[in-house]
């Protein structure tokens, strides 16, 4: 049910933005009347609030919202809204920039443009902005506030693109324990092959004391350039490389408190899934189960899912589960991140 609500939200705020980006966007004489009760929301507008005190705080907000968005997709958003730009540029000429090379076409950059702005009305329902004194080194010694993972799989391989960003709860975090858990293994020299993980860190620090610790489970410890101090955030970028991946789901069963995952999945074009459903905070030995009642989804033209959560609990999961068309028997396993 919280989910429901903030994706009504989320889609409430991304519909008001779509109508301020038409004509001057912010810059548009009209801003302040035509703020949205959703954005006036978020934006802690009043109601006796000036005009010129509503144009700031809506302005002050937006700007503060795209500083929050990956970079690459900063300047877009920009572009989109209506910032840095010509006085007199209306919505189609700034979408015109939205176009990369040769690839201009009016439908592609409409839809980068929705998009972006779904982008900006997740943040400001999804990512944090301080840390939170609430939680605290009792809550364990670091929380995630945004995961990002990218699961690209093919016939032979599966390749896992995480990035995490953490809060540390004390002074002098050094180290972050990490793990990843598969399907019970069959025998055990398929267990001594799990330590055999191909695990890179892109961006962010490095790996190290890679080990089994169970028979399905992995841990890695993840090492910032330097000790963070309590209320720190620091970013990781990691890839994990599989020779196949066991499981008919991916799942993120935190440890930890988790502010929020969000999760694409590349299935193999030769053999789409027949069905995937969103797992959403189930207990972890259920997480697999295909029988009980979920929210479906659906793939993409690229023939991708997307799904994100917020709030996550510890002990419980969160993910995308499928039903191969080559899928045989109910024993195949499973993956999660910690």
């Amino acid at each position: 049910m919280a989910q429901e609500v903030a994706e009504a939200k989320i889609n409430a705020l991304s519909t008001e933005l779509k109508l301020l980006r038409k004509g001057l966007g912010v810059q548009a004489k009209n801003l302040p009347g035509a703020v949205g009760e959703t954005l006036r929301e978020v934006c802690g507008v009043a109601a006796d609030d000036p005009p010129g005190t509503v144009r700031g705080k809506v302005v002050t907000t937006l700007l503060a919202l795209i500083e929050k968005l990956p970079r690459p997709q900063q300047e877009a958003a920009r572009i989109v809204l209506g910032f840095g730009i010509g006085a007199n540029e209306r919505y189609t000429a700034r979408l015109a920039l939205l176009g990369t090379g040769a690839d201009r076409n009016i439908r592609t950059m409409q839809r980068r443009a929705d998009d972006i702005v779904y982008l900006i009305a997740e943040v400001a329902y999804g990512t944090p902005t301080t840390f939170n004194p609430t939680l605290s080194s009792n809550d364990g010694p670091w929380h995630t506030s945004a995961l990002a993972v990218r699961l690209t799989l093919t016939d032979v391989a599966a390749d896992i693109f995480e990035t995490r960003r953490i809060v540390s709860h004390v002074s002098g975090l050094a180290e972050i324990e990490h793990s990843i858990s598969l399907a019970r293994p069959a025998n055990a020299a398929a267990a001594s092959e799990l330590s055999g993980l191909g695990i890179d860190v892109v961006a962010g620090g490095e790996v190290h004391s890679v080990r089994m610790v169970s028979s399905t489970r992995v841990a890695f410890r993840l090492r910032p350039p330097h000790p963070l101090d309590a209320g720190d955030q620091h970013e990781f970028f990691f890839r994990i490389r599989l020779d196949e991946l066991p499981a008919p789901f991916y799942c993120c069963t935190p440890e930890f408190p988790c502010e929020s995952f969000d999760l694409n999945v590349r299935f193999d074009r030769n053999d789409p899934p027949q069905r995937i459903w969103r797992i959403d905070g189930d207990l972890s030995k259920d997480a697999a189960d295909p029988v009980p009642a979920r929210k479906p989804l659906f793939l993409d033209n690229a023939g991708e899912v997307r799904t994100g959560f917020r709030r996550l609990q510890p002990a419980r999961s969160y993910g995308v589960g499928w039903q191969s068309g080559s899928e045989v028997g109910v024993n195949a396993g499973q993956v999660h991140t910690h």
